[in-house]
């Protein structure tokens, strides 16, 4: 009987301290991202933080999360309403932050979870940024990219690299099979644009690789 008393005592406490309510917040909900604490998060949200209040850098909480690579606190923050398509001063919604912080992961599962994105435009803004490795390079395929995708000007993703001096980038370009002879608006191929931009480094790779002047 004692026993039978003690752990149904022991049950009741139980429930009652699982149904008791998280304390406050003591920080904010983006410095609680910003600094990875999901109890706090967690907090705030219970206590009904604005998900999608962005902070004076202009980055709302999903687009920290998304930037840092948290893929834990992308997803409560996803499941709590955080809007998807937000865009940050430079226009970034968080896949494109988490794309540019090249976390493949995170962006696949933003997808999964109803995140628009146009894969062409995302190959251009990864190779300006130089954020375009392997990995980016291959997810924004699958998401359906061409590698010799023209934007408004008639550059490739490769022009694009070239005009930021994304030495890298570029390569990796390459060595995925992008064009080399491919013209933008104003006649120059992924070669003459590199000579008229003065870069010896990814001029030497075009060339190594077979690419010509000719406009």
């Amino acid at each position: 009987m004692f026993n039978r008393i003690t752990l149904t005592s022991l049950f009741s406490l139980l429930m009652l301290f699982g149904c008791s309510k998280p304390h406050e917040p003591t920080i904010n909900l983006a410095r609680a991202v910003h600094v990875g604490d999901i109890d706090q998060l967690e907090r705030n949200l219970y206590w009904n933080a604005d998900v999608n209040k962005a902070g004076a850098d202009g980055l709302t909480p999903l687009h920290v999360a998304a930037q840092k690579g948290s893929l834990v606190m992308s997803k409560i923050l996803v499941k709590h309403g955080a809007d998807l398509e937000a865009v940050d001063p430079q226009g970034h919604t968080p896949l494109l932050k988490a794309l540019i912080t090249r976390n493949t992961i995170l962006a696949a599962d933003l997808v999964r979870s109803g995140a628009k994105l146009d894969p062409d435009a995302a190959l251009h803004e990864t190779a300006k940024l130089g954020s375009a490795d392997r990995d980016v390079i291959d997810f924004l395929v699958k998401q359906g990219a061409s590698l010799d995708n023209s934007d408004e000007n008639g550059n490739t993703p490769l022009h694009s690299a070239i005009l930021n001096d994304q030495r890298v980038v570029a390569k990796y370009l390459i060595n995925r099979g992008t064009s080399l002879g491919a013209v933008n608006h104003v006649g120059l191929t992924p070669l003459a644009l590199a000579i008229e931009r003065k870069n010896p480094d990814i001029e030497r790779i075009l060339r190594q690789f077979g690419a010509l002047e000719n406009r």
